[in-house]
């Protein structure tokens, strides 16, 4: 059997963010829904076998996302928000949920995901997350087993590091599936959704698996809170330290026990090839009226 964690970020004003009892409502619709598809499986489909599992539910009630201001997994809002998420539950390998507020998310979309490298030593040696947004209209559907997809779906070709892909395995060259009761149709379906064999044996070897996890990332992440507040305004303001270049969520005074540190470069690149293959394969624009708040670098535990 194999297992996916996932991490669920609701932010303040999403639906079902008002209590915990609705919070984890949601998450365990969501993550029922994604274990019929890729564990046990519809007719005409297979079954795989692979289980999903709610690791941790956070809610931010500091941090506001309006679906329609958030282009996908590219915002550095989002990127910034799961940055900070992953080092609050040690950098475990999982699928991060966040979920916003607000009917869809700028293109049109309910939700957008895709995985994300957390270390790259080669094309056998690496280490993925996932990355997901969903927004309100998400709800009671199978979005977060289709956008599990993607993630599930990343993987290199050949030894080449440019080889990354996403691609749906039975539909070569394309992100979506063509059959449209398919989980990976890009309208996803309202009723058993089903996934083919091609899908489920690429699935089955994806590094975002627990059992499959790959490569150590660059520092171990703690435990302890490194949330700060990004509100809107803040992550707009794309505020920069006077220490080395950073930003205020990362300073010494805001949180004594973390600092940035620089994402290799081959890793920054892996994973902006990702965003060019998710742009490709929706309509999603890229958000460019955000600046990062911590560009090009993540938040780890300092060590003592």
């Amino acid at each position: 059997m194999a297992t996916v964690d996932v991490v669920s970020v609701f932010t303040r004003g999403a639906r079902s963010s008002d209590t915990a009892a609705l919070r984890q409502t949601r998450v365990a619709n969501d993550i029922a829904r994604a274990t019929a598809v890729w564990s046990t499986g519809f007719f005409p489909g297979v079954s795989c076998n692979i289980n999903f599992n709610n690791l941790q539910i956070i809610f931010r009630d500091d941090v506001t996302l309006e679906a329609n201001t958030v282009p996908g997994i590219s915002d550095p809002r989002i990127v910034n928000l799961i940055s900070q998420t992953k080092a609050a539950v040690n950098n475990a390998v999982a699928i991060y949920v966040i979920y916003v507020s607000g009917p869809t998310l700028s293109s049109g979309a309910i939700g957008n995901a895709g995985p994300q490298f957390d270390n790259f030593v080669s094309t056998t040696n690496f280490r993925l997350v996932g990355n997901c947004v969903m927004s309100d209209d998400a709800i009671d559907t199978y979005a977060l087993a289709h956008e599990a997809g993607h993630v599930l779906f990343g993987r290199f070709l050949n030894n080449n590091s440019d080889s990354f892909t996403i691609n749906d395995p039975s539909n070569p060259g394309e992100a979506h599936n063509n059959v449209p009761n398919n989980i990976m149709f890009p309208f996803i379906p309202a009723s058993n959704p089903f996934i083919n064999a091609a899908q489920c044996n690429v699935a089955s070897q994806s590094r975002v698996i627990r059992e499959n996890a790959g490569a150590t990332p660059v520092a171990a992440m703690a435990g302890a809170n490194a949330f700060s507040p990004i509100t809107n305004n803040a992550a707009a303001a794309g505020s920069s330290s006077k220490k080395g270049g950073c930003c205020s969520c990362c300073d010494q005074e805001h949180h004594p026990g973390y600092i940035c540190v620089p994402i290799p470069k081959r890793v920054r690149k892996l994973n902006e090839h990702v965003f060019k293959l998710l742009k490709k394969a929706g309509p999603d624009k890229l958000n460019t009226t955000f600046n990062f708040i911590c560009k090009d670098k993540m938040i780890v535990l300092k060590h003592r």
